[in-house]
C-alpha cells in the first residue's frame, strides 16, 4: 500500500471555487496541474467559513499594520474581524494534519505578505499578511506557505514541494 499524500490546503478560490467577494474565483493552472497528483488538497476560504457568504461587501485591512481590522471598503462600519479570528482560531487543531498551505496572494484574510494595510483616510501604509494567514503562521511558523504568485514560479514552487514532503516527513517521526 503506497505511502498516503502529504496534505495541503489551498485556497478555494485557487481550485476554481466561485468563493471570492464577488462570487468569481481565481484559478491556478499552476497549483491544479502541478501540485494535484503530488498532494492532498483541501480546500479552504477563510471568508466564507467564517459565514460571510458569497457574494459579499469586500473589506480591506485598516488601521495599524501590526493589528489591523478588516473593515468594508464602501461601509467601513462593517467590521468582521471578530468573524475571521473566530474561524482562523478554532481552524488551528486542523492545521495540524496539514504539511503546507498555499493561500490568495493581497487578500484580506489569506495574503502571505502583500496585503495592502490602509490608514484611515484610504491611503496604503504598508503591506503585510491577511488575517488567517497571520494567525496560522504566528501558530505554525516552521509550516510550509506559499501564495499563487510563488506556485506560478518553477524555482518557488519546487522549493515548496520540497519543503512540504520534508515537513510531511518529520511530522510522520513525532
Amino acid at each position: 500500500m503506497p505511502a498516503p499524500l502529504p496534505r495541503i490546503a489551498v485556497s478555494s478560490c485557487l481550485l476554481g471555487n466561485p468563493v471570492r467577494y464577488d462570487g468569481t474565483d481565481r484559478f491556478s493552472e499552476s497549483i491544479c496541474n502541478h501540485l494535484t497528483r503530488r498532494f492532498e488538497i483541501v480546500a479552504l476560504c477563510p471568508e466564507v467559513e467564517a459565514g460571510l457568504g458569497t457574494p459579499r461587501p469586500p473589506v480591506r485591512l485598516t488601521g495599524s499594520p501590526l493589528h489591523p481590522l478588516a473593515l468594508g471598503v464602501e461601509d467601513a462600519s462593517l467590521d468582521v474581524t471578530a468573524a475571521l479570528m473566530r474561524f482562523s482560531d478554532g481552524w488551528l487543531a486542523q492545521a495540524k494534519s496539514l504539511s503546507g498551505l498555499i493561500l490568495k496572494s493581497r487578500s484580506p484574510s489569506c495574503g502571505l505578505r502583500d496585503t495592502p494595510v490602509f490608514d484611515r483616510h484610504g491611503a496604503i501604509q504598508s503591506h503585510g499578511a491577511g488575517l488567517f494567514t497571520r494567525s496560522v503562521t504566528q501558530h505554525y511558523p516552521r509550516l510550509p506557505v506559499d501564495d499563487e504568485i510563488g506556485i506560478a514560479d518553477t524555482k518557488r514552487r519546487n522549493a515548496f514541494i520540497n519543503r512540504v514532503e520534508q515537513y510531511a516527513l518529520q511530522r510522520c517521526r513525532i
